[in-house]
């Protein structure tokens, strides 16, 4: 009678099979703790929602604006706007080409925040003969926005935060735009009261607006708690229409 043969896959004495046992029992062991932490890194820790460059630019603006502010546009880095604003460095260039950027468009939506609260204050068209009223309430409008946001007043009319030429050229691009648009209303209206020389009166009116609003903003900001923005917008257009009242009516032809 031949002997029964043992397949080669089965162990061959107890000691090897109780091995075989606990090996197999480990390996079972392992694998199921493996799928134990995947499970749980997928539930304690849910991927993000993608943000786009167009999502996330107003919150970099926001931190970029703080960063400008307090260090000046050579101390400020993109480093420190991305910590501040709770992204990697790469995810700030993803959205601004470099500092210069990025600063130039924070200089825009400062300037379009202010210009923006004054816009509907300054009429396009002088239908008045009294300038006064309208003067009062452009001027007003511009010293309101400035209290409400003194710090976009310092980035946009002091160049606060930016000493690079060309900031402060687009700075003085901004002012001169304001006195354009000032100059172009005086000299309309000078000219309908029949005063000569009116183009040159004019541009000198767009130059006393526009300076004379800047220090109003300049004393609200250093001196809050002294006036109002209309207590100054009533003494700048006083101040403004007291030569043409003070004219007599023979030199206005």
């Amino acid at each position: 009678m031949s002997k029964p043969t043992i397949p080669s896959s089965l162990p061959k004495t107890a000691s090897t099979a109780r091995k075989a046992v606990v090996k197999a029992g480990a390996k079972a062991g392992k694998a199921a703790g493996r799928a134990t932490r995947q499970a749980s890194r997928g539930q304690s820790r849910p991927r993000a929602a993608h943000l786009g460059p167009e999502r996330r630019r107003p919150m970099i603006l926001d931190a970029a604006f703080g960063v400008f502010l307090e260090k000046g546009y050579e101390g400020a880095s993109m480093e420190e706007i991305a910590r501040r604003a709770g992204v990697s460095k790469p995810v700030v260039y993803s959205s601004f080409a470099g500092k210069d950027a990025l600063f130039g468009e924070l200089l825009r939506r400062e300037e379009e925040r202010i210009l923006q609260a004054i816009a509907t204050a300054l009429p396009t068209e002088l239908d008045e003969d009294d300038l006064e009223p309208l003067i009062t309430e452009a001027v007003c409008a511009f010293l309101q926005a400035v209290v409400e946001s003194p710090e976009s007043f310092k980035v946009v009319f002091l160049g606060a935060g930016g000493s690079d030429a060309n900031i402060t050229r687009r700075v003085q691009r901004g002012r001169e735009r304001q006195i354009d648009q000032i100059s172009a209303l005086a000299e309309r209206w000078i000219e309908r009261q029949g005063i000569p020389n009116a183009e040159e009166e004019g541009r000198l009116h767009g130059y006393l607006f526009v300076g004379m609003a800047e220090n109003a903003a300049r004393a609200l900001v250093a001196e809050p708690d002294r006036w109002t923005p209309r207590q100054l917008a009533v003494h700048i257009a006083t101040m403004i229409m007291s030569n043409y009242r003070a004219m007599p009516a023979q030199d206005r032809t």
